[in-house]
């Protein structure tokens, strides 16, 4: 499968370095850190195995940045007592939801991101917000929170269990689905048309884009449609004045 693991804000050199190896371990190399920590990170020593992905991986300076061309985000969460607001899925099921959900990142078509956040904290909500369904690790509750490379190891080693063995189903036929970036210009072209026709005037600009992307998320939107919704804003927005 096409998948970018994404390291948000990490702490410690040693941690990206065993990322690295455990994700050569399976097979990945899609490596991409958003603002790391230490400036050395790319020296880290426990990358033993894993050096090729260590040196390919990319630096980051946003989450948008790191997925732009990715159709499927997915964010790794203890959860706790985090109020869910999307799908929760829990690591050993994964491939079954993939298959049932997102056949075109099973079957290698598509790319999918998984972020990882910082050692102290995890994935803070704004991340969280920015993924279409969230991966949970099933801990003993007492203990629920994991060391960087472990969890990358393990969401590692199911990734590559829940990838189809066999030839996509329809490739080269079916639509290719929307990417993050697609689903951002799509928002900003939105909220222009909601505002030339003043529709949700008491929502900030910010906050009229948030709740645009949030609800795209949750569509499996294909590129034609997406082309298609620009030219309806197009239209829309044709000959009319912007909103004051």
């Amino acid at each position: 499968m096409k998948v970018r693991f994404v390291l948000v804000r990490p702490r410690n050199p040693l941690n990206i370095g065993a990322s690295s190896r455990a994700m050569a371990n399976f097979g990945f190399g899609d490596l991409a850190v958003v603002k790391p920590y230490a400036p050395v990170w790319r020296e880290a020593k426990s990358a033993v195995g894993g050096e090729p992905v260590l040196k390919a991986a990319r630096d980051f300076a946003s989450v948008e940045d790191a997925l732009g061309d990715c159709a499927l985000v997915v964010g790794t969460t203890a959860v706790r007592e985090r109020r869910t607001d999307r799908p929760v899925v829990s690591l050993p099921d994964l491939g079954d939801y993939l298959r049932k959900h997102h056949p075109d990142i099973r079957n290698g078509t598509a790319r999918a991101a998984i972020l990882f956040g910082p050692e102290k904290t995890g994935l803070s909500g704004p991340y969280l917000a920015r993924c279409q369904f969230w991966l949970t690790i099933p801990t003993d509750p007492a203990c629920p929170s994991m060391n960087l490379g472990q969890a990358v190891a393990l969401c590692a080693y199911e990734w590559a269990r829940a990838g189809g063995t066999t030839a996509p189903v329809n490739a080269g036929t079916d639509l290719p689905p929307a990417t993050i970036e697609d689903r951002r210009r799509l928002a900003r072209h939105a909220a222009e048309a909601f505002d030339a026709v003043r529709f949700l005037p008491f929502l900030s600009a910010a906050e009229k884009i948030k709740k645009i992307r949030q609800r795209l998320l949750h569509w499996n939107l294909r590129r034609p449609d997406v082309a298609l919704l620009h030219g309806f804003f197009r239209f829309v927005l044709k000959d009319r004045p912007r909103a004051p």
